[in-house]
């Protein structure tokens, strides 16, 4: 087994190390705070098969940035794996049900690599261990990804860490006197001086990562430039502790031009909705949210919060309870729907 500290290692130099020697297994990874995160990397005769991230990118969230799949889609994967522990992993369950095909989540896999491998390789701190055995069956593409073109794209990555993801661009100039690639016509043709970096990167079909580098080489080319005067995105504060769901708002929310700000649990929801004084609140009916609501409603600055409930909860409370700014959306629900909710309450950003 190879074990050690990534302040001893960085995780590109363990990646290659690991995947030199040949060997079928898991490269695990964990650090602890400011925010305990674990990972995993499947390795099979020295090429990559798959990738997870606690609280990171998500393949089901990949497929829908993808279009491959819909959000409702991805939450019936994510309630067949949470319900039988037989099921097989989210990418394969799909192929079963006819959704998607092997050309389709290879894509999908390849995207959600470059993704986890890039937030991995600036890690600065924490452990790794990589333990031999034969990957799970269905993970993933049998004949995996090449590390090296994998790290090389990381390394494309990592350069989109110059750009504040938060920042509203607007075009400037004469992009034709430049020279980009098809890759970064796609990405200027998102620009509209209204959305975030972040937001522009959710509508892309290329991984967040690659997105906001393709931003940053453009803002540096000065093809783009600051909207200083674009109107602040509204503040939507998620509350879900399932982290994959967490993912799919978070991505429907950055796609409607809004700032999402996730949290687990309602404790942390207390402490963030008295920081970030939200325009809205989406809650996870899972998180048995029904007494903070009554609180949050006794309160002034909470008052008059639109909120919607993801999940059925309890009818009687329902029933209870006719506030106009309280709605629910129920399981498996549509992107679109979340969407109509939100052009209901919230202008869309910069409109």
């Amino acid at each position: 087994m190879i074990e050690g500290s990534l302040r001893d290692a960085a995780f590109t130099d363990v990646l290659q190390v690991v995947v030199a020697g040949r060997k079928d297994g898991v490269l695990h990874l964990e650090r602890g705070e400011p925010s305990e995160r674990r990972a995993r990397v499947w390795i099979k005769g020295g090429r990559l098969l798959a990738a997870s991230l606690e609280g990171g990118v998500h393949l089901g969230e990949m497929l829908v940035r993808l279009d491959l799949l819909g959000v409702d889609e991805v939450q019936i994967l994510l309630a067949d794996q949470a319900s039988d522990p037989e099921v097989p992993s989210l990418g394969a369950a799909a192929i079963a049900r006819g959704w998607i095909d092997a050309d389709q989540l290879a894509v999908a896999v390849e995207g959600h690599l470059t993704e986890v491998l890039g937030e991995l390789s600036g890690w600065r701190d924490g452990r790794f261990g990589f333990v031999e055995g034969t990957p799970p069956a269905g993970i993933a593409d049998e004949e995996g990804f090449d590390p090296l073109r994998m790290l090389m794209q990381v390394g494309d990555r990592r350069s989109g860490d110059a750009i504040d993801p938060e920042v509203v661009l607007k075009r400037l100039g004469d992009p034709t006197a430049q020279l980009l690639s098809p890759e970064a016509w796609d990405v200027l043709g998102l620009v509209d001086g209204r959305r975030s970096a972040r937001a522009l990167a959710a509508e892309s079909d290329l991984p967040e990562g690659r997105t906001l580098a393709l931003l940053a080489e453009l803002l540096g080319a000065g093809v783009l430039g600051p909207a200083t005067d674009a109107a602040t995105p509204a503040t939507v504060l998620v509350a879900c502790a399932d982290a994959a769901e967490a993912r799919l708002l978070r991505l429907a929310l950055l796609r409607h031009g809004t700032r999402p700000r996730l949290v687990a649990d309602l404790e942390a929801a207390e402490v963030a909705f008295d920081e970030l004084r939200p325009s809205a609140v989406v809650l996870d009916a899972e998180l048995d949210p029904w007494s903070w609501l009554r609180t949050l409603r006794r309160r002034a600055e909470g008052s008059h919060v639109p909120t919607l409930v993801i999940g059925a909860g309890p009818a009687r409370w329902w029933a209870r309870r006719r506030e106009a700014n309280t709605e629910r959306l129920a399981r498996p629900y549509r992107e679109v729907d979340l969407q109509t909710w939100l052009r209901q309450k919230l202008p869309r950003a910069g409109a």
